[in-house]
């Protein structure tokens, strides 16, 4: 089942002051306990003299039993405030992994969940888009600055081959191969363009994956991930090469 976010919001009738004061840490405390809330966020513009707070539940179950609940019903008429709205929403998972948003995947990151391989490529693949084997191909036929980038070890990429006109660049390496602000003699020239067409792989997708997300963070605006990797792309009865670079 997926979060829910909350957001409840309030016009206040006390200076800011007094219901910053009314509501302090015990007060924080007690929703700390709400069965099924894994955070909750105070917020407060005291220009506008505005307050409220906005809550990630671990699903729907627990957020609607919260919101049809005792605790709600009692916000609603909280006398330190006016004209409440009470309003749930989901969230969209790729675009909030990317912007390194605490939900889903990424509460890991602030919860001290460790981020195990798995977590870190289902991470990766929510923040970058996938391409199937057969469009790779089409597009490697149509557009010959199309860069492909076997992030695998050469040894590994040595015993099963790769697409053709791919280079490889370990994943260690593209860590500053892709940096423009290390020495220049660390880079690598075929990535001095952030705008430059890009698509990762490994023998079955996730250090591709990895790759890929490592370049969005670094800044590359046009990088998809070869979905399957390059097994995938020998199932789909194309021709792999040795290593060109």
């Amino acid at each position: 089942m997926s979060q829910k976010i909350l957001q409840i919001n309030g016009r206040l009738v006390v200076p800011a002051e007094e219901f910053e004061r009314q509501n302090g840490v015990d007060g924080a405390q007690f929703f700390a306990g709400v069965p099924g809330l894994l955070w909750k966020i105070w917020i407060i513009n005291r220009e506008r003299g505005e307050a409220g707070g906005l809550y990630l539940f671990t699903d729907e179950q627990s957020y609607q039993a919260y919101v049809d609940g005792p605790i709600v019903a009692e916000l609603v008429k909280y006398p330190l405030w006016t004209d409440v709205s009470v309003k749930g929403f989901d969230y969209l998972p790729a675009q909030s992994a990317v912007t390194r948003a605490p939900v889903g995947e990424g509460l890991a990151r602030w919860n001290g969940t460790p981020r195990t391989f798995n977590r870190m490529a289902e991470s990766a693949y929510r923040a970058v888009p996938a391409i199937k084997p057969a469009d790779a191909d089409r597009r490697l036929k149509k557009e010959p600055d199309l860069l492909v980038i076997d992030v695998r070890d050469a040894a590994d990429i040595a015993q099963t081959g790769t697409v053709p006109g791919a280079v490889n660049i370990s994943l260690g390496a593209l860590t500053y191969k892709a940096d423009h602000e290390v020495p220049e003699a660390w880079r690598d020239a075929r990535l001095a363009d952030c705008s430059r067409q890009i698509i990762t792989t490994c023998i079955l997708g996730p250090m591709g994956a990895l790759g890929g997300k490592l370049l969005k963070e670094m800044g590359f605006t046009s990088v998809q991930i070869l979905e399957g990797g390059v097994q995938a792309w020998i199932d789909a009865g194309l021709p792999t090469q040795p290593l060109s670079g």
